[in-house]
């Protein structure tokens, strides 16, 4: 067998799926032609396909899907793990705070968020007026309390997902 059989033989199934430039399928027809061993080869990956259509696929016993159902029901996610991705979170959280605003800052904005909450909470309370907002790192403080709520919200629906198993 010649070496430009085995180039033509290897982009067979490229040619039969048309995915050869123009160029290069118009070689290897050229080169199909005078070479009968290779023309062989051609007509079985050409026939391939439809050969494969006849097969049809079997069908699945009746109990498959009850089965497959009750394999996933039974792997359920405990609780630590559920609510260690929350631990997590607020890890990360709080590396990321500290990176940005370092030790001493991330102890100055827990302390404003502290006199902020106690503030608020006064307030609420009919105690205090308005309390004025956190100048420093509010941004920060505002992504990082939506990152912590869009995780409780995964945590929640994973938790009632979890339960939603057992019943």
């Amino acid at each position: 067998m010649a070496g430009s059989c085995l180039a033509v033989r290897a982009q067979l199934e490229a040619l039969v799926d048309g995915e050869v430039s123009e160029r290069t399928a118009r070689l290897l027809r050229t080169h199909l032609t005078q070479c009968p061993e290779c023309r062989a080869h051609y007509a079985a990956a050409a026939s391939l396909p439809g050969r494969l259509r006849t097969l049809g696929s079997p069908e699945p016993p009746p109990a498959l899907l009850a089965a497959t159902l009750r394999e996933v029901g039974r792997e359920r996610a405990g609780a630590l793990q559920i609510w260690g991705l929350f631990a997590a979170e607020v890890a990360l959280v709080l590396i990321a705070a500290w990176y940005l605003s370092g030790l001493s800052g991330l102890l100055e904005l827990a302390g404003h968020t502290a006199g902020d909450v106690g503030g608020w909470l006064s307030w609420f309370g009919g105690q205090a007026a308005v309390p004025a907002p956190v100048a420093d790192d509010l941004f920060l403080l505002l992504i990082c309390g939506l990152l912590v709520l869009v995780t409780l919200c995964h945590l929640v629906l994973l938790s009632r997902r979890g339960s939603a198993h057992t019943s």
